[in-house]
């Protein structure tokens, strides 16, 4: 089953939380299993989940199981098979990858079955405790007559909704207080699916906001998931959930696990879920009159900044014990979530509101983050709400990042060592690569003229020579052709690759006069001198298939900087 030979290093984007209470544990440890459910400590607050870890030992075997209890809205980041050092996320294990597969989610079609019920333990469950086979999944039948099994928590944090905060506010309060968190007023019309929905909600959470609002079959699903977990929650004893698909009828779904026989498949990690057939959703968001705000109306609710791609290196707690005190959470992303078949159709529409919008304050405010409620008692840190971006294509400098790692490992006697640098924490070879920043000069009221710039830095040695090569991050977008076919596509830069010396801070200085050179050229890598050191720019073609997308590109200019 799980595969200690085969760890990945973790990709552009992926989740750089330091988990505090992962640095105590010595060496490493892979996420196996999310298990039982208790209550937290303090009253009212998320529930805690028990995480099964297994150690990773320096030579590649598994060792002992180690559990910790981690609150619900963490699991997407903890999610298994990721393996932790020092409290940071520093790969993956491979798994197996189950494409997008047609299941039946009528309650007909479908069981609930525990892990033991399941026989997991003859087969990936070896040696776990047997309270884990209490667990609870979802046995699903494709329409090719396999089986897929899918752990309830698992579809539980990534199914139901976008972010955390729903899936917690779901089974910590139930839809009421959804509703009254989630929608600035809710009077229900049938007719539009309305959905008014406050300041800071995603439009992704629509389809299952909708459904939960307007359909008796989801929002009963979603009161009884509620109110059988609260009254499972007794002093000492683990509840383990049972969480039903939300919505019926034919859907798709894929993700990562493992073939337990040749016919069962464990979903360990679901990656993608299709949306349900249905009318279109009206989201309306409040848009506010100046001149009602002039008057003092109203005073706004403070919201949160979004903070710079790759900034979410701040501490969390998993156990969430102590309540934060900041009344903005910052997002922390979750792996991306893709949509599969056809979305579901929105209409989008704003209503006039007097007052004002309110005022942003910075994205991050503390050092220490904690999920829950937020609460202004001085003590704990800031509110984390983890959300799961729509899955796209992968951009240039993810591409780029892992046509490096592919060559390292592929051309070891040439690529000696590969890593990712920044000047605050210097060449690491292990953890999420992290960006440097465009800087750029500020107005007269001190307001920067632009937002900062993402760079990944990649360095390599390549014949005992250090490589940098420096990628600028592109701004996504999408559009929609005359057939309704969604294209991703991106701004278009040159990327540029430089040897300099192996002195540390003779590196950092060039570095800045490279990128005070990409200022001058308006945030860009022009063909010209970037650098008083040997370099190429180099354009991102030809581009191939497979796992070194940009192979021939990497080597090609290689051979042209170092002349072999």
């Amino acid at each position: 089953m799980l595969d200690p030979y085969s760890i990945r290093k973790p990709g552009i984007g992926s989740s750089n939380l330091h988990v505090e209470e992962l640095a105590k544990v010595r060496g490493q440890v892979v996420v196996c299993w999310h298990g039982g459910l208790q209550k937290n400590h303090s009253p009212n607050t998320v529930p805690l989940a028990e995480v099964t870890f297994r150690t990773l030992h320096p030579d590649n075997n598994f060792g002992s199981l180690v559990h910790h209890d981690v609150v619900i809205s963490h699991l997407g980041s903890l999610r298994v098979g990721t393996v932790w050092k020092q409290g940071n996320l520093i790969g993956e294990i491979g798994m197996d990858r189950l494409r997008p597969q047609r299941v039946n989610f009528d309650p007909r079609s479908w069981q609930l079955v525990t892990a033991k019920s399941a026989s997991l333990f003859e087969s990936y469950m070896q040696q776990f405790p047997k309270r884990c086979g209490s667990s609870w999944l979802i046995k699903l039948t494709t329409a090719s007559g396999e089986t897929i099994l899918v752990p309830c928590l698992e579809f539980l944090t990534r199914c139901y909704g976008r972010s955390s905060e729903t899936a917690r506010l779901l089974v910590t309060y139930g839809l009421k207080t959804i509703q009254d968190l989630y929608f600035y007023e809710f009077n229900p019309n049938p007719e539009r699916l309305l959905l008014p929905l406050e300041r800071g909600v995603s439009v992704r959470e629509a389809p299952f906001l909708a459904h939960a609002m307007y359909d008796d079959y989801t929002r009963d699903i979603c009161q009884i998931l509620h109110n059988k977990l609260q009254a499972e929650f007794k002093p000492g004893n683990q509840a383990f959930i049972q969480v039903p698909p939300w919505f019926k009828g034919w859907g798709q779904i894929e993700g990562q696990g493992y073939w337990i026989d040749d016919k069962t498949f464990l979903l360990l990690r679901i990656d993608g879920l299709s949306e349900p057939d249905g009318p279109p959703i009206t989201v309306e968001y409040k848009r506010y009159t100046k001149d009602a705000a002039e008057q003092g109306t109203s005073a706004g609710r403070p919201y949160s900044r979004k903070l710079p791609l790759g900034a979410s290196t701040v501490a969390v707690s998993i156990t969430g014990t102590e309540a934060p005190n900041s009344k903005t959470s910052q997002t922390v992303y979750d792996p991306p979530f893709r949509t599969l078949g056809t979305k579901r159709k929105l209409h989008h529409r704003k209503k006039s509101i007097p007052g004002q919008a309110g005022r942003p304050v910075p994205g991050c405010e503390k050092d220490r983050l904690a999920p829950g409620d937020p609460r202004g008692n001085g003590e704990g840190g800031g509110k984390s709400e983890h959300v799961s971006p729509e899955a796209t294509p992968e951009g240039i400098v993810a591409l780029m990042w892992q046509t490096c790692l592919s060559l390292a490992q592929s051309l070891p006697t040439y690529i000696s060592e590969l890593g990712w640098y920044t000047k605050a924490f210097g060449f690491q070879t292990e953890g999420v690569p992290r960006f440097e920043y465009l800087s750029f000069p500020t107005k007269k009221k001190g307001a920067p003229i632009r937002l900062p710039k993402p760079v990944l830095i990649i360095r390599m040695m390549v014949g005992g020579r250090h490589i940098y090569i420096l990628e600028i991050h592109r701004n996504p977008r999408k559009s929609e052709d005359e057939k309704g076919i969604t294209k991703h596509v991106e701004d278009s830069y040159r990327g540029l690759m430089v040897e300099l010396p192996p002195n540390g801070k003779v590196a950092d200085i060039e570095l800045a006069v490279i990128f005070k050179n990409i200022i001058a050229n308006n945030c860009r890598i022009k063909k010209s001198q970037m650098s008083n050191y040997p370099h190429v720019t180099f354009v991102h073609r030809p581009k191939e298939e497979g796992c070194q997308p940009f192979g021939k590109v990497v080597l090609k200019h290689l051979s042209k900087l170092i002349g072999h």
